[in-house]
């Protein structure tokens, strides 16, 4: 958990940093040049067709988005192999975002997922040992939350199709202990992740992309053994 946090830190740093470059740029060709701000540079299409693709600052964006993980994994730590073996992972959730800071090059945004299903299969809910053998007891978990801590870069601001960084926090409540019999209902949500938005038109985008998951109880009690996964996701976006 203290390391996956410490890259969770490490990534808000750097996109804070970024955000902090790209109102420094915008600052600095104010001064020089009193006419050709941001917003004056952004009705110039960069994406082909005759519209304009830039992300702008204040602009909202308001979407949805759906993903899934077909296995977890111990690459990073966390549960051991047979504790992880036959898990799957469902999440949907509601995209506010809202941009702090663009230029030609990048648009920072601060991002909240409200969550209202996440759906975990092959939860422990209990173990028996024999010798040297032990049988779990896996059921389905359900559970609900937000993750408000949220910031994502985008790259190619003026592009039809835009790379992106992402990283945020927050936390699920499930209906039972996850990601182990005695790891507690609450669980503490990091993610970091990449992947691309295509505008379909000047104010709607379809997002791709993939998200290291990461679930534990932050060591409040019982045992701490995170659940880490990789979601692949698609969204839709409406900006205003």
């Amino acid at each position: 958990m203290r390391s996956f946090l410490s890259v969770i830190i490490g990534g808000v740093l750097l996109l804070t940093t970024a955000g902090v470059a790209v109102n420094a740029q915008v600052a600095d060709k104010e001064k020089t040049n009193a006419t050709p701000t941001l917003e004056a540079h952004s009705t110039t299409p960069q994406g082909g067709g005759g519209v304009d693709y830039h992300l702008k600052r204040g602009d909202n964006e308001f979407g949805f988005w759906g993903g899934v993980s077909f296995a977890a994994t111990t690459v990073f730590g966390g549960l051991h192999d047979d504790e992880a073996s036959g898990r799957r992972f469902f999440v949907a959730a509601f995209r506010y975002g809202r941009t702090l800071a663009a230029n030609e090059s990048m648009a920072l945004q601060y991002t909240l997922d409200a969550i209202p299903i996440a759906v975990a299969s092959g939860n422990i809910v209990s173990s028996t040992t024999v010798g040297p053998v032990t049988t779990f007891r896996r059921e389905t978990a359900y559970g609900a939350g937000v993750t408000p801590l949220g910031l994502q870069l985008d790259f190619r601001n003026g592009s039809q199709v835009k790379p992106f960084i992402h990283v945020n926090g927050g936390l699920l409540v499930f209906n039972q202990s996850l990601p182990l019999p005695d790891a507690g209902k609450l669980a503490l949500v990091g993610e970091a992740g990449s992947g691309i938005r295509i505008f379909t038109s000047q104010k709607r985008a379809v997002t791709l992309g993939f998200r290291f998951h990461h679930i534990s109880n932050g060591d409040r009690s019982g045992s701490n053994r995170g659940l880490n996964q990789f979601v692949f996701y698609a969204g839709y976006s409406l900006f205003k």
